[in-house]
Order: C-alpha cells, then structure tokens, then sequence
C-alpha cells in the first residue's frame, strides 16, 4: 500500500511541478479533528504446536484525534506543514492462554508532512497530496506482565484529500495512512516475550482540517 501511494505522489508531482510558478510564501494555523482506526501487527514466533503460547489483535482499535498545525507555503502549490496532534485508542490483544487484556494508547505526536496542492484555476476544490513522517509518544499505562511495548512510535506517512474553498476559509478533508516503521516489542521477560517478534502500529486516520486564509485566491 505504501509503494502504492508513493508512486501515485511521484506521478502528481511530475505533473504538476512544470506548471507552478514562484511565488512568495504565507503562512497560516490551523485546527482539525479526526477519527482513527490503528491495527496492531504481531508477528508470531515458531507456531509448530497448535496449543503454544500465542497472542495475536483480533480486530481494529478506533478513537479520535485533535490537531493543531502550520503550513508554510515556500513554493507555489508546495507547503511544509509541521504539527502537534494528540491521538487515543484502545486496543484488545487476545492472549491465548490468559484471555483478552486491553492497551491504551494515548500518542502526543510530532508530524511533519509536505502537501502538495494542485493550484492550477481556480476552483472551489483542490486535490492535496501528503507525504511525510511523525514521532509519538505513549503517555498511557499499559499492562506489562504478558507482553510489553515501547512508548516511542516512528511512522511514515501517506495521505490524499481536499482542499475546499469557502469565502477566507479552507476545510480540508483527508485520509491519512500511517506506517509504524519501528519494532514496538520491548523484551522484558514478560510471559509471551519468547513467542512475539515483531509488533507494529498501523492507523488510519480520516480528519478535517480547517484554517483562515485572508491571502487573495491563486
């Protein structure tokens, strides 16, 4: 999926760089929220046996996450957005030996994305396209005797939305991919250590994000 999604930001960028023109760049705050799904990826450890030791995340966890952002424009149709987002879920591993425990996942995160915009005409409604990546932090207590995670989540990021127009004001809807690139697994000698490798954070994200832009239209 990621592939996916970087070959279709690569295609919109051959295609709309040769148009723009320089321009000089503005810079506005915004706000968003948003609804998050996340899957948690457990990748299992020898299963030879049937009765062995396992754990596995049998569905998606869902929440909701806040935003605040900036978007600096150095380019035309090109903008660095750094942000602060606060994000939580809850999630269900099943351990099968020990039943169902629950892991809350409350991330202060650190994205920062470059957005590109189709500014050609002047359209009520521009396609975006987002790429970039985010550093969080868990501040939420989790049981450790079964099975214990890191706190820190580093993620790539992969988005497509809408830039909507309405007098001095822009909405932006969006659905944001983002890929758990480091292993979450801390080895503790918690009871289902020696059975799990890997465990990674996917989410989803879809959000709206809204700022006043005073700028005259391009």
């Amino acid at each position: 999926m990621m592939k996916n999604v970087f070959l279709v930001f690569l295609s919109l960028l051959s295609m709309l760089l040769p148009a723009q023109q320089p321009q000089s760049g503005h810079f506005v705050w915004g706000a968003g929220v948003g609804f998050e799904t996340q899957l948690t990826g457990i990748q299992p450890i020898d299963l030879a046996e049937p009765d062995q030791m396992r754990v596995e995340s049998r569905r998606h966890a869902f929440g909701g996450s806040l935003t605040v952002f900036g978007r600096w424009q150095f380019w035309r149709g090109l903008s660095i957005q750094p942000a602060l987002s606060l994000a939580d879920l809850q999630s269900e591993l099943y351990f099968n030996r020990d039943g169902v425990k629950k892991y809350r996942f409350t991330d202060l995160e650190i994205p920062l994305h470059l957005v590109l915009t189709n500014s050609s005409g002047h359209f009520p409604l521009r396609g975006t396209v987002l790429l970039g990546g985010r550093l969080g932090w868990n501040f939420a207590g989790q049981p450790s005797e079964y099975l214990s995670l890191l706190r820190e989540r580093l993620a790539l990021d992969a988005g497509l939305g809408v830039e909507i127009r309405w007098g001095p004001w822009r909405l932006q809807p969006e659905i944001v991919y983002s890929h758990g690139m480091n292993n979450m697994h801390d080895v503790t000698n918690a009871q289902y250590d020696w059975v799990v490798g890997r465990v990674v954070r996917d989410r989803l994200t879809f959000r709206m994000l809204v700022w006043l832009d005073k700028t005259s239209g391009e």
